[in-house]
C-alpha cells in the first residue's frame, strides 16, 4: 500500500509540473497572468484585493517559465505537493498511522481538484494554505507556546492573501480562542497579531496602488455582491433549487466524482460502507458548516470550484473512517479508487493542458476571416485582448448601447455570442428573429462552466433577412 501510495503521489505531482496549463483562458485567468508583467489593480491586472503572495509565487516561476499563465499553474502545483505534509500528519492524528499515506494519495488524487490546481488561478495555491492552516489549528488546540498560537495567524493572513473568499475559516481561530479559554487580555493581544499579519500584505498593495486602493476596494466588494457575483442576492433561483445544486451537483457530482459515473458510484459504496462510522471532530464540523452557508449564499453556483475546500475536508475524513475497519476488502476498494481518481485526473489535466479552450478557438478562427465584420461579446473580450487579435470586437452588456455601437459597423457582419444573446433576453428582448448560429466552439466544461461552451450568431437586420 505504501508503494502503491508513494508511485501515485510521484505520477500526481510530475502531471502538476509536465501539464501545468499554459492557457489564460478566462477573465480571472487572464487578470492573473497579466499581473506577472505589470501588476495594476486599476488596470485589473489582477483584480481587488491583488493576491500578492499568489502574485509573487507566479513571478517567481515566471523567471524560469516564459508562459505567465503556466508559471501560475507550476506554483499551485508546487504548494500542493508541499501540503502532502499536513495532510499525512491529520491522517496520522485521525486514522490509522500504518495507512496515513494512503489517506494522502487518496485525497490529492480527487480528480477535480487535480484540475483546479493545474489552472492559473488562486484556488489551487490557497487550498494547499488551507491544509497548512487546518493543521496548525490542531497543533493550536494542544499547545500553550506562543509561536504555537501564532502560526495559523500568519498562515490565514498568506491564505486570505491568495483567496479572499477564504474568510469564513477564520471561525477556526475564534474556535481555538474559546476551546483554551482564553482572558480577554491574551483574546486582545492575539486579534492585534492577526491584524498585523493582515496589514502585512494589505498595506504593501494599497501603498503600491496609491489612494484609491480604498475606493476600489468598496466598488470591487460592492459589485460583488449585487451585480455580477453570482451570490443569491443577483440569483434569480429559488433558495431550494441553490442548495440542491450546490450539495448534489457542485459537491458531490461534480467536486468528489469530477462528473464520473464510476468515481460517484465508489463513493457511494465507500460511504454505505461507513456512513455509521464516520466521525468529523467538532473543529471541522464548524468549518465545514460556516463555508457551506459562505458558499450558498456569497458564491457563484455556477462555478463549482468554489466548494474546493468542502471536497477536501469531506473527502478526507470519508477515507480516514473507511480505513478504520481493516479488511482485504476495503484496502482493495481503496487500491481501486485512487487508481481510478489518479487516471482520470491525469487525463483530465493533460487535456486541459493540450486543447485550446474555447474561447481560445474563437479567436484563432475569427482571425481567419477576411470579410468585415465586428464580434460582439461578454467576457470573451478579456481573452480576446490578452491574446492580441487584430479583429475588431466590444464587450456589451446593454441592447441599447449594442444597437449604437452596432451603427458605427453599417456595412460589417455583426456576429454575438450565445453570452450576450442570453443577456438581451433577460432584458425582455427578444432576439430570435434576429440571429442565426454560425459556429460552436467547445471545450471543457469542467474546466470552465461558463465559457467552455461559446456558440457564434450572426445578427441580421430585418433588410437583410428578406
Amino acid at each position: 500500500m505504501r508503494i502503491v501510495s508513494i508511485v501515485m503521489l510521484f505520477v500526481i505531482y510530475t502531471t502538476y509540473i509536465a501539464y501545468a496549463s499554459p492557457f489564460a483562458a478566462t477573465w480571472d485567468e487572464v487578470d492573473f497572468a497579466l499581473a506577472l508583467d505589470r501588476y495594476d489593480l486599476f488596470a485589473m491586472q489582477p483584480h481587488f484585493p491583488g493576491y500578492p503572495y499568489f502574485i509573487f509565487g507566479g513571478m517567481l516561476i515566471h523567471s524560469f517559465v516564459d508562459n505567465a499563465a503556466q508559471a501560475l499553474a507550476i506554483w499551485n502545483g508546487l504548494l500542493m505537493m508541499s501540503a502532502t505534509i499536513p495532510i499525512y500528519l491529520l491522517a496520522k492524528t485521525y486514522g490509522k498511522e500504518a495507512y496515513a499515506l494512503v489517506v494522502t494519495a487518496l485525497v490529492h488524487s480527487l480528480s477535480y481538484v487535480m484540475l483546479m490546481v493545474s489552472q492559473p488561478m488562486s484556488e489551487g495555491s490557497a487550498l494547499a494554505v488551507l491544509w497548512w492552516y487546518v493543521w496548525s489549528l490542531e497543533r493550536a488546540l494542544r499547545s500553550d507556546h506562543i509561536r504555537v498560537q501564532l502560526l495559523p495567524l500568519l498562515l490565514f493572513s498568506v491564505m486570505l492573501g491568495m483567496r479572499l473568499s477564504y474568510i469564513p475559516f477564520a471561525v477556526g481561530i475564534l474556535y481555538v480562542w474559546w476551546k483554551r479559554k482564553y482572558r480577554f487580555k491574551q483574546i486582545l493581544l492575539y486579534s492585534l497579531a492577526a491584524l498585523m499579519f493582515q496589514f502585512v500584505w494589505i498595506v504593501a498593495v494599497a501603498v503600491t496602488e496609491g489612494a484609491g486602493f480604498w475606493q476600489l476596494a468598496l466598488s470591487f466588494t460592492t459589485g460583488h455582491f449585487t451585480q455580477w457575483g453570482g451570490t443569491v442576492s443577483t440569483d434569480e433561483a429559488p433558495l431550494r433549487r441553490r442548495v440542491m445544486t450546490l450539495i448534489f451537483y457542485n459537491i458531490i457530482w461534480t467536486g468528489m466524482a469530477k462528473q464520473s459515473l464510476w468515481l460517484l458510484g465508489c463513493f457511494i459504496v465507500f460511504f454505505f460502507m461507513t456512513w455509521k462510522r464516520i466521525v468529523v471532530p467538532p473543529l471541522y464540523r464548524l468549518l465545514l458548516f460556516i463555508y457551506f452557508l459562505w458558499a450558498l449564499f456569497a458564491q457563484n453556483i455556477e462555478k463549482p470550484r468554489h466548494i474546493l475546500p468542502l471536497v477536501v475536508i469531506m473527502s478526507f475524513f470519508l477515507f480516514v473512517s473507511t480505513l478504520q475497519s481493516l479488511s482485504r476488502l476495503r484496502l482493495t476498494m481503496m487500491l481501486i479508487l485512487l487508481f481510478s481518481q489518479t487516471v482520470i485526473g491525469v487525463q483530465a489535466v493533460k487535456s486541459q493542458a493540450t486543447q485550446l479552450p474555447a474561447t481560445y478557438q474563437l479567436a484563432y478562427d475569427f482571425e481567419q476571416k477576411e470579410e468585415r465584420f465586428i464580434l460582439f461579446t461578454w467576457e470573451e473580450t478579456r481573452v480576446l485582448e490578452y491574446l492580441r487579435v487584430s479583429f475588431p470586437h466590444e464587450r456589451v452588456f446593454s441592447f441599447d448601447v449594442f444597437q449604437r455601437e452596432k451603427a458605427m459597423f453599417p456595412h460589417a457582419k455583426v456576429y454575438v455570442t450565445n453570452h450576450v444573446v442570453k443577456g438581451f433576453q433577460a432584458q425582455g428582448i427578444d432576439v430570435r428573429p434576429y440571429i442565426r448560429p454560425v459556429r460552436t466552439y467547445q471545450s471543457s466544461i469542467l474546466s470552465d462552466p461558463v465559457y467552455g461552451r461559446i456558440t457564434v450568431y450572426e445578427w441580421r437586420e430585418e433588410e437583410k433577412r428578406e
